[in-house]
Order: structure tokens, then sequence, then C-alpha cells
């Protein structure tokens, strides 16, 4: 299985180029953008380099372990302004994780390119019945994405992740394949 480039009215969902690096580090650079993920912001272009490489290094294609994080590019621009991933957890399930630069928070920009992942799923790989993410309880902006797709709030993980060295909560969303 080879990593799809997708489409949407404002956005091209695709891999990384090395081009696009200058790109990620203006995204992953505002102190704003990992607040609520294990990353720190970027402050050089080798900060953005070690994250291609890593991109590069755990793609999988294999059925049942996809690992596939595509560069959200806006049609318009051709400007990379954020990552969305898709990866089996196992394979019935698969799961999204995503940042996005920080202005381009609250256009509808991550539920549009995350409604787009969830279609392709669901279409693409029969046997998945599940597609999850979570995030840290406080970030009510990824909240609102995962509820916008049409994923289900199934509960809170009390001090479940360690996040910049404190104990943090975790909730837990996901959608489930409707079977006939």
């Amino acid at each position: 299985m080879n990593q799809p480039t997708l489409e949407t009215k404002r956005l091209i969902l695709e891999p990384y180029k090395d081009s696009d690096l200058p790109d990620i580090l203006a995204y992953a650079s505002h102190p704003e953008v990992p607040k609520y993920v294990p990353w720190e912001a970027h402050k050089t272009i080798e900060d953005s380099q070690k994250f291609l490489d890593f991109v590069r290094q755990s793609t999988r294609t294999v059925r049942g372990k996809v690992f596939f994080v595509f560069a959200i590019r806006y049609k318009a621009s051709g400007r990379v302004i954020g990552s969305i991933d898709f990866k089996n957890v196992n394979q019935f399930t698969g799961q999204i994780d995503y940042a996005l630069g920080y202005e381009n928070w609250g256009k509808g920009i991550m539920s549009e390119a995350a409604q787009t992942i969830s279609d392709w799923a669901f279409s693409n790989l029969p046997e998945m019945v599940r597609l999850q993410a979570f995030c840290v309880s406080e970030n009510i902006g990824s909240s609102r994405v995962m509820e916008k797709i049409g994923m289900s709030r199934e509960g809170v993980r009390r001090k479940a992740f360690v996040l910049k060295g404190k104990s943090v909560d975790l909730t837990d969303y996901a959608k489930i394949r409707e079977t006939k």
C-alpha cells in the first residue's frame, strides 16, 4: 500500500518533500503549536530536518501496520502549514495525530484534513473498524476537531501521559465503522 495524495477543497495531503523544510520550521517554531504534544518548538532548520528524517524512517506501507505522515499543504499557496498522521495501532484500529501552524487555527483546516484521512482510512482499509485519537484534556481545539469529524468522546484517562515533565489527563475519542 503506497501513501496516497489526498485533496480537499483547500488542501493537499501528501508525503513531505525535502523542499518543505522551511515551511516545517515556520509552522513548528511557534511556541503554541507544540504546547500539548511531546516535541519542542523547532528552533533551527536542523530540528525540522530531524522531524523529516523521523517521518521517513517511520513510514510503513504494510497493511495492518501502516504509518503515514501527511504534509498539510494549502492548494492556493503550495505552503505546508501542518501535519497529520495515520497509523494502524493494530489491523482493526487506526489512529490520527496532528499539528497545525498557529496562524491557521480556528479556520476549520484541521477538521477538513482529519475528515479526509478518516474517509480515506474507512474506504481503503476494510478491516479497520475503529478510528481513534486522543488529546491532552486541556486542548479544547483538538477535542473540537475530533467531535467535528464524528468521533465520540469515550472518557478521560487521568494522569495518563507525561507532557514536558508533568502528568496530564488524556481525553479519548473514537469513531466506529457502521456495520449493516
